[in-house]
């Protein structure tokens, strides 16, 4: 218990050393912030999907694959320990690299579904949606770079 108590107190001093240290430096304060952005983006995103198991209609034979609820709970869960290890101050940068990837191809998976449902459906609402996901992209490529 004792030994518990311990290292509580140890990494309770290391996230404060962390955040003093992200203050002080105004690059690292507004990645972090945007990498917080982009957890709740990714967790937005996988929530609505989750929510509306018909959103993908095109093409009629993949809409299953396209609306399965697994596919919705790995991008919450994504976006979830993202914003988790944003917050915590997770400094493990294969960690961090490795969900910035997964957001990254949940982005552009994304933006191409819409963009092939403007495309070839005429559904011109899910145009929008393709402007988003590249504008997510970009953001996850920024913070990726200066990882």
């Amino acid at each position: 218990m004792k030994h518990k108590l311990t290292k509580l107190i140890h990494s309770e001093r290391n996230t404060k050393k962390y955040y003093q240290k992200i203050r002080s430096d105004p690059l690292k304060l507004v990645l972090t912030i945007i990498q917080g952005l982009i957890s709740l983006w990714i967790i937005g995103i996988g929530a609505f999907l989750y929510s509306d198991q018909h959103y993908f209609f095109w093409p009629p034979d993949w809409s299953n694959i396209e609306n399965d609820i697994r596919i919705d709970t790995f991008i919450v869960l994504v976006g979830l320990v993202l914003f988790l290890c944003t917050i915590f101050g997770v400094r493990n940068r294969k960690v961090i690299a490795t969900l910035l990837v997964c957001c990254g191809a949940i982005s552009l998976s994304m933006a191409t579904l819409s963009l092939l449902h403007v495309i070839m459906s005429s559904y011109w609402v899910m145009g929008l949606n393709v402007i988003g996901e590249l504008i997510l992209f970009s953001l996850v490529l920024l913070v990726a770079h200066y990882l």
